[in-house]
């Protein structure tokens, strides 16, 4: 064979060779330039392969190369596949810290949501990509940033900082920080504004925070929320339709009692002025003669025991641009902190016991009373975990599985009748009402002994619900204050969490 004839033999097999050896995984494996442009001869460059495209699966492996060559041929940054998670996305979740540089840089949006509704921040912080979350945050951290505050400390002397993010008539976020000399600022109002930076309310600082008992009498209604988790909408518009606020977000329940039932913290946007709105509640309640209780859940406990998990990833943005840890946010000498410090684990009121968890069968055991278990919450609500190991009360109080705090067994059926009947009468109460265990709608169970009440406010406002007692009937009642009278229910209504 003339030397002609082979080489012409060689370029015939080439092509061949190259273009039809080419799947979608070869591509990737083989993380090279020459074999992507063949193969994209006979294909779309933004086209789907399963679940991956060539950008987001160059991004969950590494391949630097590809990236880069797909960015500087056109890809769509954001394409999506199945759960709709984008290149960006998948080098969070497979802790691709340099391909996700090159993306972010290459204009991908971190804050596009997913098929679950997550952004890039919380992928990262899910995955435990504390490296990749940094960097969202140092380059598109003001992106996520919303209003959000007023964040109080006290510092020496009377003195007060303030932080605070605002929106301004361009549509841009300002940081505000300042020190205010006291004593004045309990006389001031402060405000809370909505995402688009309009006023939500205003209230005023109390001049000192104390626990409040555990056990109170029963007033003619009580209604009962639990596990907002940052939906402020969907607590404001349960106060609202239930006429425990006016449109003003000022009290006019009367001498009729709030329980907020833990959980306000964790994963929605909006902890903050949530938070506020109880805080400001609580003040005028006590003025008309009503009450509000805000009890501990195991959300409050994790973010005031520097456990956070579930925080949404904008708190951490904005601790950020104040120059602080998310940890300080709720410092013991914020307002906030201070007055979440001094809160109830559980309360008894009439015949009703309120708690987050639920009361199990092993912590009963301790026979703690309601103002025992009160105050050592309280006293180790700051403390670490060897210091709660050494003291047993308080190791059964913050116990993830059968403390008070955490215990699922009444919504999951590990428990009976007979157990309830002996935790009740230790408590000399009739039922225990509960959240932190997810059901369908406000239920009874065992017969009445327990009422549910952890709706997932998230899914609707069919699922928004509360808890009335009234004059001894026991209702769930929605958005609009209509009543439902409670039966006991079947299982199946139980949502497994």
């Amino acid at each position: 064979m003339s030397l002609s004839h082979f080489t012409f033999s060689i370029m015939l097999m080439l092509p061949f060779t190259v273009i039809t050896a080419q799947t979608f995984t070869e591509v990737i494996e083989r993380d090279d330039e020459q074999t992507l442009v063949a193969f994209l001869q006979h294909h779309d460059i933004n086209e789907c392969f399963g679940r991956q495209t060539l950008l987001s699966a160059s991004a969950q492996y590494g391949k630097l190369n590809l990236l880069r060559y797909l960015i500087k041929a056109g890809v769509q940054i954001d394409q999506t596949c199945m759960k709709n998670r984008t290149a960006l996305m998948i080098a969070a979740e497979y802790q691709q810290l340099q391909a996700g540089k090159i993306l972010l840089k290459a204009g991908a949006d971190p804050i596009k949501l997913d098929g679950r509704a997550n952004n890039t921040f919380e992928i990262a912080l899910e995955n435990g990509n504390q490296d990749f979350f940094n960097h969202l945050i140092k380059v598109s951290g003001m992106k996520l940033a919303q209003p959000d505050g007023p964040f109080l400390f006290r510092q020496d002397g009377n003195v007060l900082a303030h932080l605070q993010l605002l929106k301004t008539k361009n549509e841009k976020i300002k940081i505000l920080t300042k020190v205010i000399e006291g004593p004045f600022f309990y006389k001031r109002e402060w405000t809370c504004f909505k995402p688009d930076g309009e006023k939500l309310f205003s209230f005023q600082l109390q001049k000192d925070h104390y626990p409040s008992p555990g056990v109170y009498p029963s007033p003619s209604k009580i209604l009962a929320i639990s596990d907002i988790e940052g939906n402020f909408d969907a607590f404001a518009n349960l106060l609202k339709g239930n006429k425990v606020i006016n449109e003003d977000f000022e009290w006019v329940y009367g001498e009729g009692h709030l329980v907020l039932v833990g959980d306000f913290f964790d994963r929605g946007p909006q902890v903050t002025e949530t938070l506020w709105l109880v805080y400001k509640l609580e003040q005028e309640a006590e003025k008309a003669g009503g009450k509000v209780h805000f009890l501990l859940g195991n959300h409050e406990a994790m973010n005031l025991r520097g456990d956070f998990r579930y925080v949404n990833p904008k708190y951490f943005v904005h601790a950020n641009l104040f120059n602080l840890q998310y940890a300080n946010m709720y410092a013991p000498n914020s307002i906030l902190g201070e007055w979440l410090r001094t809160k109830n684990t559980m309360v008894k009121i009439g015949e009703t016991i309120f708690c987050h968890g639920g009361i199990s069968r092993e912590f009963i055991k301790h026979q703690l009373s309601i103002k025992q278990v009160n105050e050592i919450s309280r006293k180790y609500i700051d403390m670490d975990q060897a210091r709660i190991n050494n003291d047993p009360a308080a190791k059964a109080i913050f116990n993830t599985s059968e403390g008070i705090m955490w215990y699922r067994g009444y919504v999951q059926m590990k428990t009976n009748s007979e157990e309830i009947s002996e935790i009740l009468d230790f408590y000399k109460a009739g039922a225990v009402v509960i959240g932190h265990t997810p059901v369908n709608e406000v239920t009874k169970l065992y017969n009445g002994q327990v009422i549910a009440i952890d709706v997932p406010h998230t899914m609707g406002e069919e699922h928004q619900q509360a808890l009335l007692i009234e004059y001894g009937q026991i209702y769930a009642v929605g958005l609009k204050g209509k009543k439902r009278l409670l039966t006991t229910a079947a299982t199946e209504k139980v949502v497994t969490p």
